[in-house]
Formats: structure tokens, sequence, C-alpha cells
């Protein structure tokens, strides 16, 4: 590999914005399934919902929901770069993924969204 750029998961990021829609689909399906398990007690799982929820909303720009599928995917791959099954850092990698998606759009996720991402993973009956 010469460059980071012939990397897979950067060529597999890169190329999300012409994913097929049964790839989107297929995240769309394993998503909610995916965090109310283990991925459920990860620091960061409510923002990987609300984004996934911000995804999914038609008022969000279509540029910005393309840039959220892909962290989203990695998110639910448990065989990434640091593979999930690794206790205290099968997520880190995931986090990074999803720390840098909601820089690059993290003000298209709404208050909404973030609300039904806490009914999602069971926070909305637990008092803060």
């Amino acid at each position: 590999m010469d460059s980071w750029k012939d990397h897979p998961l950067f060529r597999r990021a890169v190329s999300f914005g012409q994913s097929s829609q049964a790839e989107i689909e297929r995240v769309t399906k394993e998503v909610p399934a995916f965090v109310t398990g283990v991925a459920r007690h990860v620091p960061f799982a409510e923002d990987a919902v609300a984004a996934f929820y911000a995804a999914l909303d038609p008022a969000v720009p279509a540029a910005k929901r393309v840039m959220i599928w892909a962290p989203l995917l990695y998110f639910v791959n448990p065989f990434d770069a640091i593979p999930d099954l690794i206790p205290g850092l099968g997520f880190v990698d995931d986090g990074a993924a999803i720390a840098a998606m909601l820089a690059a759009v993290g003000k298209a996720i709404t208050t909404t969204h973030r609300a039904k991402a806490r009914d999602t993973l069971g926070f909305s009956d637990l008092k803060s």
C-alpha cells in the first residue's frame, strides 16, 4: 500500500456515496439491533443512534446524510481496524469515526433525532 488513500477502509468510505440501496438497508436494519445490545454501553452510542435517525430524515440535506452512512456502517461491522470484541479497545476506532462524522455534520442532528436515540436505547426512562 503506497498511500493511506489505497487503504480498503478509505476506499470503502469514499465509495459509500455510490453504495447500493441494499447496503443502506442493511445498516438501517442492523443499527437499532446492534445498539440495543452490547454497543448500548459505549459512550457514543446515543450520538451514533441520533446520527442514524438524522440519516433517515429527508429534511437533512442529502450530502450530510451520505456523510453519516459510512461511519455507521463501520460502527456495525464487528471486524474493523480494532475488532469490537477486544475489551476496552474494541470501540476506540468506531468512536473516532463517529467523532469525525459529528464534527462534519453534527449540526444536522436535531433534538428530535437525539430524543429518538434516547428512546431507542432505553435512556428516556433514566433520570439525568
